[in-house]
């Protein structure tokens, strides 16, 4: 896990008129927690929240440097709230870590390559997407691949076939699945039976009428 530092600010005014103040300013509200210690009310600027994480959100150990602080907190983003309206982020949670000591965190599976059965026709369906692994925070991994190249049509992987790296626990059930390659399903059209007997009333008002004899029967000029 890459470590990178970052500027914060401790913040001293809550509420919602001031939270917004600050989104529209460019900052955010934090806090900042852990370690034994009482938590902290921050501000952290969102473009060098952004530049900081990069795509990786919670697999970076944020080195936070607090205004007016020499101390640095070694932290991970625990939580982020993002905008329901996707104007940005409204809020985030840092935890502070001890490189010493063993985390829980929660990373992506990664699949990599085309599996030979999607090659033949069939689907590779992903019905896990992550994994609630514990480490120490410097062996904190980006994801944990898979490669599917081999896997044909009716394979499947379960989180005990996934390769952590050295000094990295997984906590799922091993059992639990993790992808499978599924034969391409066949579209039937049904037919039921009410649709049948419309089907056949149909036909029957399409069809031209027979003839009735008159009462009087069949007249012939003489």
């Amino acid at each position: 896990m890459k470590k990178v530092k970052l500027a914060v600010k401790e913040r001293d005014s809550f509420g919602s008129p001031e939270a917004r103040r600050m989104r529209k300013s460019g900052w955010i509200p934090g806090v900042l927690y852990g370690a034994g210690e009482s938590s902290k009310a921050l501000a952290v600027e969102e473009k060098a929240l952004k530049q900081a994480l990069g795509r990786e959100r919670g697999n970076v150990i944020l080195s936070l440097t607090i205004e007016g602080s020499k101390k640095a907190h070694a932290a991970i983003l625990k939580e982020y709230q993002p905008d329901p309206l996707g104007r940005g982020i409204l809020h985030v949670d840092f935890l502070e870590v001890s490189m010493d000591k063993p985390i829980e965190a929660s990373i992506h599976i990664e699949l990599t390559g085309t599996a030979q059965g999607v090659k033949d026709g069939g689907i590779l369906d992903q019905s896990q997407r992550e994994l609630h692994i514990r480490c120490l925070p410097g062996d904190m991994p980006s994801s944990i691949d898979y490669d599917v190249s081999e896997m044909v049509i009716g394979d499947s992987i379960r989180v005990s076939d996934l390769t952590p790296p050295q000094g990295v626990e997984i906590l799922n059930d091993p059992d639990n699945g993790v992808a499978s390659v599924l034969a391409p399903k066949l579209v039937v059209e049904e037919v039921t039976e009410e649709e049948a007997e419309e089907g056949a009333e149909e036909a029957a008002e399409g069809a031209p009428a027979e003839e009735t004899p008159s009462e009087g029967g069949e007249q012939t000029g003489k």
